[in-house]
């Protein structure tokens, strides 16, 4: 394997219509993605597969990514088979469990050379990010350059409009045959944090992509699922959800997930040598954090609900 580096961006882009006289106050619209760059290559310098991989959430575009990079690996490019590749398949597998169960919201598409190749979901992407990623492959891959190509392509459609692109790190990852090094950047409510991993081979084997990229998207999923695990149990401790909401339920199967997902980094740490730096996450920590967090926020509330309710009764 030749050497492979992406990063794992959460992008929001804001276009507002605009006028030269700003006579026009079009409420602006908004769309929403997470988006990696997935560059394939074998060791034998054929010809590989460039894709874009956009997705609802961090952890599906990381998992959508292992599973491509590790059937490129086992059976070659993915583009252009005898046998075409099927992507739905893929989808369903990175999916299945938990994030179909719970998660109404999600979707994903793949990009290759500006073209949709496969979108799976229960939801569709915002057509404005399908735009993007056609001016990015006109404009050769000069991501940065892709939203003043996409103004002018506007603009030529008889449309002026201002294009805001917000844009946060938040993974990186460079892997070799010898070392897997990966930063993970948890942003939480109240503080950001960052983690790095590095994996490097433990007898004859060798360090391999698809693995960092499960691994990296087990602990982006984890970090999510600790935090919602946190909030609802502060909620249900206040008596703001029953115990037979669905809320409840999902945080319930929400901490079996995060049980399997422990038990995925526990053998990925088995099969590579593995080291933290500052250290190892810990879940049941972050869920703590989360807590703490949503006590001071749902306590602030309640204590302000009970006041409105208090001075509405002496009015009355």
């Amino acid at each position: 394997m030749t050497q492979f580096n992406t990063s794992l961006l959460r992008e929001k882009f804001t276009i507002k219509e605009t006028m030269p006289s700003d006579l026009m106050d079009n409420a602006p619209v908004i769309a929403l993605s997470n988006r990696l760059v997935l560059r394939l290559q074998t060791t034998h310098k054929v010809e590989g597969d460039t894709l874009i991989i956009r997705a609802q959430n961090m952890h599906s575009c990381v998992r959508m990514a292992a599973h491509l990079a590790k059937d490129f690996h086992e059976s070659g490019p993915l583009l252009n088979r005898v046998r075409p590749f099927d992507w739905q398949h893929a989808y369903e597998i990175i999916t299945r469990g938990f994030e179909k169960k719970w998660n109404p919201d999600r979707w994903i598409s793949i990009y290759h050379k500006g073209r949709v190749i496969f979108e799976g979901g229960e939801k569709k992407r915002h057509p404005f990010l399908d735009i993007i990623e056609q001016c990015d492959a006109r404009n050769k891959g000069d991501y940065d350059a892709a939203v003043k190509v996409a103004e002018d392509a506007f603009m030529q459609a008889g449309k002026l409009v201002k294009i805001h692109h917000d844009s946060n790190v938040a993974m990186i990852i460079n892997v070799t045959d010898e070392e897997c090094k990966c930063g993970i950047i948890n942003r939480a409510p109240n503080r950001t944090t960052t983690f790095n991993f590095t994996a490097k081979p433990k007898e004859d084997r060798l360090v391999r992509l698809s693995q960092c990229l499960t691994a990296a998207a087990a602990f982006l999923e984890a970090i999510q699922l600790a935090y919602f695990i946190g909030i609802t149990k502060q909620r249900l401790y206040y008596e703001l959800l029953d115990l037979h909401s669905p809320e409840a339920k999902k945080a319930d199967d929400a901490a079996h997930k995060l049980g399997r997902l422990r038990g995925a980094v526990t053998q990925f740490e088995k099969l590579l040598s593995v080291t933290y730096r500052p250290e190892r996450p810990d879940f049941s920590e972050m869920i703590d954090h989360a807590e703490q967090y949503a006590r001071k926020i749902l306590v602030a509330e309640i204590e302000n609900r009970d006041k409105d309710q208090t001075q509405g009764n002496w009015i009355g």
